[in-house]
């Protein structure tokens, strides 16, 4: 977390913006956490998808309603942390660059957290939590991957002084990263749906990856790139 006091404007938004995003960091592991602490039964890591902690009540078990509370409360949170960082893109828009593209990422990640909120095994909305869930996902390695490209851009073509050689490999290995493991994640989950490879429960691995890696590379991107 960064202190805004010490900054100006533009800078102090971008600051802000990022502890929006450390924030909703921090809440996602503190829901998943308290989630898989009261699921209904034992959560297996990498065999389960997230989605399947805020399922509701399941037939012929233990009632699953803390977990489902949790995940509700949780990504209802970063949902409206997102959605904040919108309205901020939008309000500031003159002092930040790219506002029109982040703004509209943080709108995609406010619904795609709103949907995760939305019960998996509810019959009449699974349709949301899947497309919030591709949502979240996809508008967080976007963004991500958005941010990423403009910073190299900014120390490669324009050539600050300030860059170093070190920083711009570390961006670019960033954004490789983050968008191979995206089209890994979306390609295993287009196989599960068919069928194909199910059982080798690459799906829950990659979500989690990709998670973590989207989490990890939002936090080291520098301040000026938000």
């Amino acid at each position: 977390m960064f202190r805004l006091r010490e900054f100006q404007p533009p800078k102090r938004i971008q600051i802000a913006i990022k502890n929006m995003f450390i924030i909703m960091a921090y809440n996602l592991i503190v829901t998943l956490f308290l989630a898989i602490n009261y699921y209904y039964k034992r959560y297996v890591f990498f065999a389960e998808h997230i989605s399947n902690l805020g399922s509701m009540d399941p037939l012929n078990s233990p009632p699953n309603t803390i977990s489902m509370i949790f995940m509700i409360v949780g990504f209802g949170i970063n949902s409206a942390l997102m959605l904040s960082v919108a309205i901020l893109y939008f309000v500031k828009r003159k002092e930040l660059k790219g506002w029109k593209v982040k703004g509209s990422l943080g709108i995609v990640l406010a619904f795609g957290a709103a949907g995760i909120a939305i019960p998996l095994d509810h019959e009449q909305l699974r349709v949301l939590h899947l497309v919030g869930a591709a949502c979240f996902i996809g508008g967080f390695a976007a963004f991500n991957a958005y941010l990423q490209i403009t910073s190299s851009y900014r120390k490669i073509i324009k050539k600050e002084v300030d860059a170093r050689r070190a920083d711009t490999i570390w961006d670019i290995t960033l954004s490789v990263i983050v968008i191979v493991v995206l089209i890994g994640y979306f390609t295993i989950f287009a196989l599960d749906q068919l069928g194909i490879g199910a059982d080798w429960h690459l799906g829950p691995i990659f979500q989690k990856i990709i998670v973590f890696i989207e989490i990890l590379a939002i936090y080291f991107i520098d301040n000026k790139d938000i």
